[in-house]
């Protein structure tokens, strides 16, 4: 009986509690997502473990506007001025809890959550990813070239074979072969398009870790820690941690080895990273040095091959699905072929057919939609011009949120590559300033450059004289899961070859 009264009596204190400190928040005013936002996290954890949280966030926000409380303390804010270029300028850490949950180990750049270790770190590692390098680097070149290659020759098997392709693993494929040859030279380079066991090996280490992810970050505490206990932190199959370490051990020492040899022109990023990190720490030891370069390889090499492997699937799946669309590409591909005294990587800004296609995937098939969390300062910020948000709370954006808004994208849902070539300018500048694949503000993805010129060169080795179309037998669901880095709920997307004439 007492510890009946006990309980009631620490329960209405609770209730009090929590409905004074709502009275007295700077976030009172905010809509809310749910009658309980203000007083707990529990209804939003439970939105986010049955895995539906950026979808509700994209109704969330159409019906209650740019900034919804979902949490005692968590806000989420959907609109570009006053809002996103105000969280993710340099002055918001990272969410710290969120951040350490996304990876087994921490010390590389993605994982920094304070703003002045993350400017060193980018600083060290930006100069190989810069735009006029990636344009004009020769490694790249070469790698993209051999991945072509390997490409074509799988196309002509399977167009020759009418086999049906799984084109979400070959696509990964493909980006893990072009990643480790720029990483790390060619002599390095994976070979996955021929033999995919050890890409497979990356996909189960990323599923595991995108289940850790979700246990660790929907799951109030103690519920998380139990759960982890019961094999949230096992990865599918042991022996994949132990050949991908492997592997990455060989090729760092390998290339750590090569290193003094190397001319600029072979230069990998696996060199310029070892010579930045010796400048800014000449007296550092050789195995710590080893260890931070490894870490961000193994963050590079995973974004790259996981993500970029997406997209490039999905576009290709939304080609296949749009057959005008696949055409009028190829029309504007073939000019390719005129004589000129520019690379491939510089005529890539004059396709604009090409760019419309992979934008507006980006747009719809975004492969990490977030929420991105970030932690308001002891100042304090105002969001859309009348709220007043106090420091220490959780703010964040999606991109499938902000992807989805029909205010600066009309029939969000549709798949429209015409919209980025029919818009005028303003039309134009105003759609592109809310597409987030990438993020934006101080930590936007280092890697931008780098992507597009891959997708868009892979793509030109597909269409120029392939042509991609669905398997009628493949009844999977491709819809992207919606966790934090997202894939297709059937893990698989088939589509069939056919070479042109």
């Amino acid at each position: 009986m007492l510890a009946v009264v006990i309980g009631s009596a620490l329960l209405v204190s609770w209730i009090i509690a929590s409905i004074h400190g709502n009275n007295n928040s700077g976030l009172k005013d905010i809509p809310n997502a749910h009658f309980s936002a203000p007083y707990s996290r529990r209804w939003w954890l439970s939105i986010r473990w049955r895995k539906m949280e950026n979808r509700s966030l994209i109704r969330l926000h159409r019906r209650l506007g740019p900034v919804v409380r979902i949490g005692p303390r968590d806000v989420s804010v959907n609109c570009i001025d006053d809002g996103v270029r105000t969280i993710y300028s340099a002055k918001f850490d990272k969410d710290a809890s969120f951040y350490h949950a996304l990876a087994d180990q921490t010390g590389f750049m993605v994982t920094m959550i304070g703003n002045d270790e993350h400017k060193r770190r980018r600083r060290m590692l930006a100069h190989p990813y810069s735009n006029s390098y990636i344009l004009n680097s020769q490694t790249l070149d070469r790698t993209l070239s051999r991945v072509s290659c390997r490409l074509r020759e799988g196309m002509a098997a399977w167009a020759s074979t009418g086999t049906s392709v799984d084109v979400y693993q070959q696509a990964k494929c493909c980006l893990l072969d072009v990643i480790s040859g720029f990483l790390f030279g060619s002599e390095n380079a994976t070979d996955t398009l021929r033999d995919p066991s050890f890409q497979d090996d990356l996909t189960a280490l990323a599923k595991a870790a995108g289940k850790n992810l979700h246990v660790k970050t929907s799951l109030a505490w103690p519920m998380n820690y139990f759960a982890s206990l019961v094999g949230g932190n096992v990865p599918p199959d042991p022996d994949s941690r132990s050949r991908w370490e492997a592997w990455l051990t060989r090729v760092i020492t390998d290339s750590y080895r090569k290193h003094p040899t190397k001319h600029s022109s072979t230069a990998s990023l696996y060199d310029h990273f070892y010579d930045s990190f010796k400048i800014a720490d000449p007296d550092m030891p050789l195995n710590d040095m080893a260890s931070f370069i490894a870490v961000e390889c193994d963050d590079h090499v995973s974004a790259s091959h996981m993500g970029l492997g997406s997209l490039l699937s999905y576009t290709m799946y939304e080609l296949s699905r749009a057959p005008d669309w696949q055409r009028a590409l190829r029309k504007e591909l073939l000019t390719l072929g005129e004589p000129s005294n520019q690379s491939l990587a510089h005529r890539l800004a004059d396709l604009p057919v090409l760019d419309a296609v992979v934008t507006e995937t980006m747009r719809t098939r975004a492969p990490c939609p977030g929420p991105f969390p970030r932690v308001v300062p002891e100042s304090g910020c105002q969001l859309v011009g009348k709220f007043d948000i106090p420091g220490g709370t959780i703010v964040s954006s999606s991109a499938w949120a902000l992807h989805f808004n029909p205010i600066p994208f009309p029939s969000p849902e549709e798949w429209r590559p015409g919209r980025w070539l029919e818009a005028d300018k303003n039309t134009l500048a105003e759609m592109r300033k809310w597409i987030w694949t990438f993020g934006s503000g101080a930590r936007v993805c280092i890697g931008t450059h780098f992507s597009m010129r891959v997708m868009k060169e892979l793509l030109i080795t597909i269409y120029t004289d392939y042509e991609t179309f669905l398997d009628e037998e493949f009844t999977g669901n491709v819809e992207q899961e919606d966790i934090f880095s997202s894939s297709p709920l059937a893990g698989c997307i088939k589509l069939k070859f056919r070479r042109l004439t």
